[in-house]
């Protein structure tokens, strides 16, 4: 993807640099999700606000549920959701 916000420090550090497709980013964010989910957990957001983000997240899952990143959208919903214990 040319996008300038993929050849960022944060998208190197975060295995994001250099995908070329959408395709390729889905498959980055899901690795990148399974390292999130080995690491230490740390409060980033409050519970408002990670409300609106699984909103926004299921809204956008919802638009083309076999895409990559559709699929990858549903599951961070999911997990936000279940932490909000909803």
């Amino acid at each position: 993807m040319s996008d300038e916000g993929m050849h960022d420090p944060l998208g190197e550090r975060y295995g994001l640099a250099g995908v070329r497709d959408l395709g390729e980013y889905a498959e980055a964010l899901a690795r990148l999700l399974e390292r999130g989910r080995r690491e230490q957990c740390v409060a980033l957001m409050s519970e408002a606000e990670a409300y609106a983000a699984a909103e926004l997240l299921g809204q956008f899952a919802q638009q083309d549920p076999l895409g990559g990143l559709n699929r990858l959208a549903a599951s961070l919903a999911s997990r936000l959701y279940s932490r909000l214990g909803a």
